[in-house]
């Protein structure tokens, strides 16, 4: 089945500036994180992206209308990751069934379940390795292209 979608955690993720930040969220200015990098130009080849984050409220350091299709923010929907309610709100949203999306979070257990729910899980332990992971995961789908 063809991988239509990411789904991604906020914290430690997408505030990831790599060996930069040493793994901790710094103040960049204008720069763009490497993975919000990858997202916008996954987005870019019409795979949906959603933000699923346990905040209290969406991130105000990233442009979300332009960067997701879906937030679904735990204060908004009532659910806490890693709760399978979360992740169905999310695919039931996207319209997409959980074989068809990839779970990206820099917390274990939270991939766990979306696995548990047939996602395919992206455990983020930092910048070079996720952004390996999405290469593996999304581009050799553009590799089939005819031309």
């Amino acid at each position: 089945m063809t991988l239509s979608a990411l789904v991604v955690d906020f914290g430690g993720v997408l505030d990831d500036f790599g060996e930069r930040s040493s793994g901790r969220a710094v103040d960049s200015g204008s720069e763009t994180a490497p993975v919000v990098r990858a997202l916008e130009w996954l987005r870019a080849r019409d795979v949906a992206i959603a933000l699923l984050s346990n905040g209290d409220s969406r991130p105000t350091t990233i442009d979300c209308d332009r960067l997701f299709d879906l937030v679904a923010v735990s204060a908004e929907t009532g659910v806490r990751k890693p709760a399978a309610a979360s992740f169905r709100h999310v695919l039931g949203q996207v319209g997409l069934s959980a074989e068809q999306c990839v779970f990206l979070d820099d917390e274990a257990r939270n991939v766990a379940a979306a696995v548990e729910m047939g996602m395919v899980g992206i455990v983020h332990s930092g910048v070079e390795s996720t952004l390996h992971e999405l290469s593996v995961l999304f581009v050799p789908e553009l590799d089939e292209q005819p031309g």
